[in-house]
């Protein structure tokens, strides 16, 4: 029983620590939308990601600011399809690719094939395109809801009285 409690402590210890440094690693710094976003869907985590075309919201982070578009993103089997969309003022939708240019060949190359256009909780992975944007995809429609705090008792000296 101690064994398993002490892994049990052990793995959420690993798990908090895991979860702070990757909100670290992606909002220290980022001044913009992106911070609220990303800590929005860490914390309250997303239903999986269904396949058809969806309402995001896609973050556009350049040397430590970012901006935040409307736009449409396919899923398919849980992956990112080409091409996503990006809504302009007047609401109509052009392809991202005639906005910025293609992903950095470099880092692509060194990203898993298999994983690197999975959405996970609701995100996409963060992509680095040739002219050194990061780009992030946020399926908003998806995130969990808020949960509602439980309601606090006031003192015994308050609501005991005499």
């Amino acid at each position: 029983m101690k064994k398993i409690l002490l892994f049990m402590v052990f793995a959420l210890a690993a798990y908090q620590a895991t979860a702070q440094s990757a909100t670290n690693i992606h909002s220290k710094g980022i001044e913009g939308c992106y911070t609220d976003y990303f800590t929005a869907f860490t914390e309250r985590g997303a239903s999986p990601v269904t396949d058809g075309q969806h309402d995001v919201v896609i973050s556009i982070i350049n040397q430590g600011k970012s901006e935040c578009y409307f736009g449409k993103a396919t899923v398919k089997g849980g992956k990112l399809q080409r091409p996503v969309l990006i809504q302009k003022d007047d609401l109509s939708f052009v392809e991202m690719s005639t906005i910025f240019k293609s992903l950095d060949p470099e880092w692509l190359e060194k990203q898993d094939k298999n994983t690197y256009d999975e959405v996970t909780d609701g995100m996409s992975y963060v992509f680095y395109t040739q002219d050194k944007y990061e780009i992030r995809l946020f399926f908003y429609t998806f995130i969990h809801p808020t949960q509602r705090a439980n309601r606090k008792a006031p003192p015994a000296s308050v609501l005991l009285k005499k």
